[in-house]
C-alpha cells in the first residue's frame, strides 16, 4: 500500500451527485440546461429528484401532469433508494410537455479541498448551515420561440451550464 493512501481515504465523505439534463425534445442532441445538486443521503437524493419532477409537471395540462406525477410517485422511489444504498446509480427520464428531462443520482466520494473555516467570501455553507432547496425553480418554456430558459438556481448548492 502506498504511504498516505489510508489517511486520504479516511478524509473522503460519501455522498450523492444528482444531475438534471433538459433537452428541447426527446430527439434533441443538444442540452438546453443542466443543473446539479449534492447530498449525503440517498433518501434526500431521490426526494430532490421527485420534487423537481413534480415541480416541472405543475404547469402541464391535467392529464399530462397526472401521468408524470404517477410515474414519479410509483414504487420506483424505493428501488432508486435501494440502488443508491448499494452504490449503484438511479435515473428518471420523462417527457414533460414535449421537453425531455433526465435526472440521475450516483454515489460519489467528496474530498475536502479547503479547510472548514467560516469565511464571508465562501459561497458554500458549512455543515449544519441551511443551503438551497433542491434543483431550484423549474425551467420554463418561453413565449415565442419555444426555447427553455432557466429560472433561479441557488448558487450555493447548484452549478448550472447551458
Amino acid at each position: 500500500m502506498a504511504r498516505g493512501v489510508a489517511g486520504a481515504a479516511a478524509l473522503a465523505t460519501p455522498g450523492f451527485w444528482c444531475e438534471r439534463f433538459v433537452y428541447h425534445s426527446a430527439d434533441a442532441d443538444v442540452v438546453a440546461s443542466w443543473a446539479t445538486v449534492v447530498t449525503h443521503s440517498p433518501v434526500r437524493a431521490v426526494r430532490l429528484i421527485s420534487a423537481d419532477a413534480r415541480s416541472m409537471a405543475s404547469g402541464l395540462p391535467e392529464y399530462e401532469r397526472e401521468r408524470v406525477v404517477g410515474r414519479v410517485n410509483s414504487l420506483g422511489q424505493v428501488d432508486a433508494m435501494a440502488a443508491l444504498e448499494r452504490n449503484d446509480s438511479c435515473r428518471l427520464a420523462l417527457n414533460c410537455g414535449g421537453t425531455w428531462i433526465e435526472w440521475s443520482a450516483r454515489p460519489v466520494l467528496f474530498l475536502p479541498v479547503l479547510p472548514l473555516v467560516a469565511c464571508a467570501e465562501s459561497p458554500c455553507p458549512l455543515p449544519g448551515e441551511r443551503s438551497g432547496a433542491g434543483f431550484g425553480s423549474p425551467s420554463k418554456r418561453c413565449e415565442g420561440d419555444g426555447a427553455i430558459s432557466q429560472a433561479r438556481f441557488p448558487p450555493d448548492v447548484i452549478r448550472t451550464a447551458g
